[in-house]
């Protein structure tokens, strides 16, 4: 039987959307990134994704797939940032 592993507790685990704009990583394990107009979703699975779509916090349903953590620029591949 599968035993149920909850994630780690970290920054913004209630679901609250984080304030800054910049990259984070979902649950997932997702790459997205939030800019004032909406948030992108950049890599899922490894895989570049349609990074021209804009997401809605909660309309959207990115909150779905919080928690959330921010990280560093330096991590994100070539080409996968802002329009």
């Amino acid at each position: 039987m599968l035993q149920r592993r909850d994630f780690p507790r970290v920054f913004n685990d209630t679901g609250i959307e984080p304030e800054g704009d910049g990259y984070y990583v979902d649950r997932d394990g997702d790459i997205w990134e939030k800019q004032e107009a909406g948030w992108r979703l950049l890599l899922q699975r490894g895989v570049a994704v349609d990074p021209e779509s804009l997401w809605n916090w909660t309309e959207g349903h990115v909150c779905d797939y919080a928690p959330f953590t921010p990280m560093g620029a330096q991590v994100i591949p070539m080409g996968a940032g802002s329009r």
